[in-house]
């Protein structure tokens, strides 16, 4: 019995006076400093890691500064196409004076060239956009060559500016180029998220002194979040502007993440102004010409996709000059805007009102068709026959004539619609005004 108890005391890892104890001994002894080694190796990647992830913030910052700028530069495009082509006097004051405030809203300084390159208004110091004009790099010239935006690094001295270059189109083609010093964009971004970009650094050196299970639990969770700002930069980055930081981790990465957010809120703000900007009407507050056109298109592809009735009105106010001629142009700005009050009150929710220029208006009836349009244009007519504007103590009354063209009836075109809508305008006006007339084919 004894015997047998001693071999089985001898099979034990710890039983003196055995190999196998000394075998177990080393291998424990070869796995400590493997253990440590592998802690302190695991530890060393974490500032790597911190600095891997904030020049990769800094660089999806930059990206997404540079998609911004792009894209306020082409609103911009947009707003000054019809000022841009090169106009003299009265219009050239008014283009500086344009893209003054715009250069206010967007916090960043414009500069407007023609095809020659020649400045029609800008907000850069004149040193600065003299060298822009001499255009070393042959990028404002390759951009109003072919259409596509640009990026110019510029050095300024000390510092070194962004510019995002667009072309300024119009129905004739490209006639310009917008300039749009992005930098102080990028540096807000850059800034709003300096302090968290540190203390992740600062974290991640303080990551060597833990041991592998926290080096483990800040890889599953602080690499995570970085992980995912980084994909949520990326796709701000390609035009996904409602995408919003979210993320597990307190502190520092959850500042990050809130710096994020509020850079992002505040340049869809710019955005959304504007925006606004270049597709209202600031008298009346409906869509403006531009606007018009554009949904014009846009309602009668879908109405061609799903064989659905579409129907155009174009309204005309009657003896409206005698108005400003009797009551200046402020009377007849309160009489135009409230036309449009009505037309907001009387529409649907769905149909499009815009004011063309001057007082002449214009009206998208989508799934409307002929019949259905005479009643809402007829409706419309009566509103603004009864309507009654005071200004300075005295009601003024005012009356409009319609034309009413219907897809596809009347035109299977925009041009066509808005062909047979201004004849049958015209046609009203011929009749003694204050009706509502239709192409005679309908």
């Amino acid at each position: 019995m004894r015997t047998d108890i001693r071999r089985y005391f001898t099979r034990l890892p710890w039983s003196p006076g055995t190999s196998r104890r000394s075998s177990v001994r080393d291998r424990f002894a070869r796995v400590g400093p493997r253990l440590t080694l592998l802690i302190v190796v695991l530890s060393a990647l974490l500032p790597l890691l911190g600095l891997l992830a904030e020049r990769e913030q800094r660089a999806a910052g930059v990206r997404g500064a540079r998609a911004e700028a792009q894209q306020l530069a082409e609103v911009i495009a947009h707003d000054v196409s019809e000022d841009a082509d090169g106009r003299q006097g009265a219009d050239r004051a008014r283009l500086r004076q344009h893209v003054a405030e715009l250069s206010a809203q967007v916090g960043g300084d414009i500069e407007i060239v023609d095809l020659r390159r020649n400045v029609l208004a800008a907000t850069m110091p004149e040193a600065q956009a003299r060298q822009l004009g001499a255009d070393a790099g042959g990028q404002i010239a390759a951009t109003v060559r072919d259409g596509l935006p640009r990026v110019i690094s510029h050095d300024a001295g000390e510092d070194m500016l962004s510019l995002m270059v667009v072309p300024i189109r119009t129905d004739g083609g490209i006639v310009g180029a917008v300039l749009l010093d992005y930098t102080g964009i990028t540096d807000d971004l850059l800034d709003s998220s300096a302090s968290a970009r540190r203390n992740t650094i600062i974290a991640a050196l303080g990551g060597m002194a833990v041991a592998l299970a926290l080096g483990w639990a800040l890889s599953r969770g602080l690499v995570h979040d970085l992980r995912r700002l980084t994909a949520v930069a990326h796709r701000y980055a390609e035009g996904e502007y409602d995408v919003r930081a979210e993320v597990s981790s307190r502190g520092e990465m959850r500042e990050l993440a809130a710096a994020f957010n509020t850079m992002a809120e505040r340049i869809a703000e710019r955005r959304a102004v504007l925006t606004d900007l270049a597709t209202t009407d600031a008298l009346t507050g409906l869509h403006n010409r531009r606007a018009f056109r554009t949904s014009l298109a846009s309602d009668l592809a879908r109405a061609e996709r799903g064989g659905d009735p579409l129907a155009l009105l174009i309204m005309d106010l009657d003896h409206f000059k005698s108005i400003n001629d009797e009551y200046g142009h402020l009377g007849g700005d309160a009489v135009l805007r409230h036309v449009g009050a009505v037309l907001q009150r009387e529409l649907r929710a769905d149909d499009v009102a815009a004011r063309l220029g001057g007082e002449e208006f214009g009206v998208l009836l989508p799934g409307a068709g002929h019949d259905t349009a005479m009643a809402i244009a007829e409706r419309l007519r009566l509103a603004i026959a009864r309507m009654v504007t005071v200004y300075q103590e005295r009601s003024l009354s005012v009356t409009a004539s319609f034309g009413v063209a219907a897809y596809p009836e009347h035109g299977r075109t925009a041009g066509e619609l808005v062909e047979q809508a201004d004849g049958a305008l015209y046609d009203a006006k011929r009749a003694g005004r204050n009706r509502v007339c239709t192409p005679a084919a309908a």
